[in-house]
């Protein structure tokens, strides 16, 4: 009898070979942790993939993805920015996008950033991972960590998915994301709690997957830290914030009125 981690091996094959049929090209949403690693391994057997990594001066991602870029040997290309490019994305993602939900302010402004950057048309990326296989902190403490895990599942593909998907199709780009295939999920409901956290971390069975898959050690096993804090994104918005003496709410609200 096959375990979890093989048959999720097996699946996640099965899935980005099935997505990725008949494109010749696609960039990749690259941080050298986990869920893209595994993207990358297994997307590079199907067509030409670019990894794409976003990093302010001296971000922890932009080093790192530099050096699992290496270890694989995948070209990769680091989009910088400045607190100038961050409040034009900021601007962008509520004007142009439409998105009005403060919490969301940081992934989307980094996602504004990587997508005007992106030469090709397919942009593969790894949202859906931590919400399925148990990638955030907070299940940890939950009391019920399936019912918060589902919880989080049902938002992302209601409410959040389809807003980055508007973003994508705004630059003319075709968002794909592996993680968020049924099977996947299916399968990801399936694992018991405790067998995708313990004291010793978290996405156990993703990270067993990967090391099944060939992604080295080191990447597979990486802990998590969230695009919009490894690349500087949150940071370079709490400056720019600082800078006009506004927050969050006031700047949506100021933007949605002014319409720049």
């Amino acid at each position: 009898m096959i375990s979890l981690a093989e048959e999720l091996a097996y699946l996640l094959r099965s899935v980005v070979k099935e997505t990725l049929r008949g494109v010749d090209s696609a960039g990749l949403l690259f941080s050298g942790g986990l869920d893209s690693s595994i993207l990358a391994i297994l997307s590079r057997k199907e067509c030409d993939i670019t990894l794409y990594v976003l990093g302010a001066p001296d971000s922890h991602d932009a080093a790192w993805a530099a050096e699992c870029a290496s270890m694989i040997d995948m070209p990769m290309r680091t989009i910088p920015f400045d607190e100038t490019d961050a409040l034009e994305s900021m601007k962008t993602v509520v004007l142009r996008h439409g998105m009005t939900n403060p919490k969301w302010m940081s992934t989307f402004t980094a996602f504004d950033l990587l997508l005007r950057k992106v030469e090709e048309t397919n942009v593969l990326c790894g949202q859906g991972a931590d919400e399925v296989f148990g990638g955030y902190r907070k299940y940890s403490r939950s009391a019920d960590i399936r019912s918060a895990m589902n919880d989080d599942i049902g938002n992302l593909l209601e409410k959040e998915y389809p807003a980055y998907e508007v973003m994508a199709a705004n630059y003319n780009k075709w968002l794909i994301a592996p993680y968020l295939d049924r099977r996947l999920v299916e399968l990801g409901s399936r694992i018991p709690a405790d067998a995708n956290i313990d004291s010793t971390g978290n996405k156990l069975v993703l990270r067993k997957a990967a090391e099944i898959l060939g992604v080295p050690g080191m990447m597979a096993q990486r802990p998590k830290k969230a695009m919009q804090y490894g690349s500087g994104v949150s940071k370079t918005i709490r400056k720019c914030l600082k800078n006009m003496g506004a927050d969050l709410d006031s700047f949506i609200e100021d933007c949605t009125k002014c319409g720049k």
